[in-house]
């Protein structure tokens, strides 16, 4: 017995041991890594949607002209027919290709630059993405990717957002929306495609939009602010804890989990929520005329079927739908994305780390944290 005891504990103790090295040994690489990502730089790539399916439609259309069900004599009438169809769209491509090169010619000649005359001749849809967090930190990236689009693309382009987010802190938010919102100003055609939620301050960003497409399941709407924050005043007190809190300024700190709460603090917090919620019911009116702002700005949410009958939705269709129609339309869709030099595990572990940090409030300085605490 004396012996199965001692092995038992020599088996555990050196299985702690490895499992405690193993997580050493991850860490050390996840903070090597985040040393290394800053010689890593990460770029945006580009990739035509509309190329997606060609190789795949080609073999399966190969594949239907091959059914075993149909008679030898009707797939070679078939084929015969298909191959004929198909030359008489190579000459009409031809025809409508020599068209466009005349074209360009003649406007070469008229000392037309080159660059005018292809964006004229190639009208595009720039996709980009965006999944909102609770500290929309993915603002700095779409920043980046509308910066560059704002060099390249001209009047006759539609940019498209492919937006998912529940809301989250304010600034943030208000920073991602003022994002898009200089999209609109530089006159360019926004679309906002929403397959999943675009609540809160996700709605706040879709709402800049020209046109807002929604799939029908969809939760759209949640316009209101919210704040909350714990307060262990009295717990301090019963333990005879004293909390000193020093400020300059009347209104420097309202309500802290650590001071007594007292009536003129908790007005003054109301009134810097009710002053968001102000803000954000104009930000939604100056983009969404004739919505009824006392029926929708009540904190709820809707499927985007009703929310199109309260004017928060233009269009019930996926994404997919939406860009599949473009694309038949003549338009080039590209999609717009930055690529992450990161691996998989780094990936992980720094969102698990910016996840805590935004829960816990870590993210921001102290001195901001007053305005950290309301969220949309």
């Amino acid at each position: 017995m004396g012996e199965f005891v001692e092995n038992y504990f020599t088996f555990y103790y050196v299985s702690l041991a490895l499992f405690g090295l193993f997580g050493l040994i991850l860490v050390g690489k996840f903070l090597f890594a985040r040393r290394v990502l800053h010689h890593r730089e990460s770029h945006i790539e580009f990739k035509r949607l509309n190329n997606r399916f060609e190789k795949d439609l080609h073999k399966l259309e190969k594949l239907l002209h091959q059914d075993r069900s149909l008679p030898k004599a009707a797939l070679k009438l078939l084929k015969k027919a298909h191959k004929q169809e198909s030359k008489t769209e190579s000459k009409e491509k031809k025809s409508e290709s020599e068209n466009v090169v005349q074209k360009i010619k003649q406007q070469l000649s008229e000392n037309r630059k080159s660059k005018e005359i292809l964006h004229q001749h190639s009208a595009k849809v720039y996709v980009l993405n965006f999944v909102g967090d609770l500290m929309a930190n993915k603002v700095e990236t779409l920043r980046e990717e509308i910066s560059l689009l704002l060099q390249v693309a001209t009047p006759a382009d539609e940019i498209v957002i492919r937006l998912t987010s529940p809301g989250g802190a304010v600034a943030q938010y208000g920073l991602a929306s003022s994002q898009l919102a200089r999209i609109k100003q530089a006159g360019f055609q926004l679309t906002a495609c929403v397959d999943l939620v675009a609540a809160s301050g996700g709605y706040m960003m879709a709402a800049v939009a020209d046109k807002i497409v929604a799939s029908p399941f969809a939760y759209v709407g949640s316009i209101g602010v919210v704040a909350g924050i714990p307060n262990f005043h009295r717990v301090l007190q019963k333990h005879e804890v004293d909390y000193y809190l020093f400020t300059a300024g009347k209104y420097k700190r309202t309500v802290t989990p650590f001071s007594e709460v007292t009536d003129e603090g908790k007005e003054k917090f109301q009134q810097n929520l009710q002053e968001i919620y102000d803000a954000f019911q104009n930000h939604v009116l100056s983009h969404r005329e004739g919505v009824n702002i006392e029926e929708v700005a009540t904190g709820e949410y809707w499927l985007a079927s009703q929310a199109k009958e309260k004017g928060l939705v233009d269009e019930i269709m996926t994404s997919d739908d939406y860009l599949v129609q473009r694309m038949k339309e003549d338009m080039d869709v590209i999609e717009v994305k930055t690529s992450d030099p990161r691996n998989r595990l780094e990936r992980m572990l720094s969102d698990g780390v910016e996840a805590l940090r935004g829960l816990a409030g870590l993210r921001v300085h102290p001195v901001e944290s007053e305005t950290q605490r309301y969220f949309l």
